[in-house]
This record gives C-alpha cells, structure tokens and sequence, in this order.
C-alpha cells in the first residue's frame, strides 16, 4: 500500500459495507483505506479511531477478528480486479508470514518432520 501507481480497491466500498461484520463506519473505513493506499500516512491514525470504538487503545479479540476476516474477505474477492503490479506487490509482501503461519503456527520456532510434511503439503493446496 501506500503507493500511488494503486488504484483503490473496486470491491471494499461493497465489502466494507457489510453491517455484520463493521457496523456503521463501513463507509468511513472505505474512505480512509482510499486514502492510505494514496499515501496519506494521516489516515492510518483515523481509520485506528474508526476501528477503537471504545478509545481503549487497542483493539477487542472480536474487533480484531473481524477486522482481520473482513480485509483477507476483500482481498480474495477482490483479487482478480486488481492491477498485476498491486497482485504482485500483496502477493510479494505476505508471502513470508503466510509460510511462517503455515509451517510454524504455534511459533515455537522449532517443527519436525512430521509436521514440515503436513504443512508443507497445506502451504500447496491453497483453497479458494
């Protein structure tokens, strides 16, 4: 994010507006991720109010759930209208966490054999 050669997301404006998931500030939230993925820094501070309701300084396990299951929501289904170079930019910069999480869920930094074989076979068979 954060560069201007991406266009903002076509799909967010319909998947941040899911009721369920963030409530009334769906439309803000879009606005705010427009501006981020535009370079405006000052956005990050405001779409971190939108998603505090509470002003506590840090996010409930259910807010960061959903929060979490509605962006890997909006960039799977949204993923074949974005430009190739926004594609390959994601893809580059959550491959490293993806195979972590795969391999490693527990971080415990230590795996055996029989779990890297597992795991391994998960990495590859990504379902949609």
């Amino acid at each position: 994010f954060g560069s201007s050669t991406f266009a903002p997301c076509p799909r967010r404006k319909t998947l941040l507006h899911n009721k369920h998931s963030m409530g009334n500030t769906g439309q803000k939230v879009h606005h705010l991720l427009d501006k981020i993925e535009a370079g405006d820094s000052g956005a990050v501070e405001q779409l971190w109010d939108a998603l505090d309701k509470d002003r506590s300084g840090s996010l409930s396990e259910k807010e960061t759930a959903d929060l979490i299951t509605q962006l890997t929501r909006e960039l799977r289904e949204g993923w074949d209208e974005l430009p190739p170079e926004r594609q390959t930019h994601l893809a580059k910069s959550m491959m490293k966490y993806f195979v972590q999480d795969k391999l490693d869920p527990e971080r415990s930094g230590q795996i055996d054999k029989a779990q890297f074989t597992a795991r391994l076979m998960d990495i590859l068979r990504v379902e949609e």
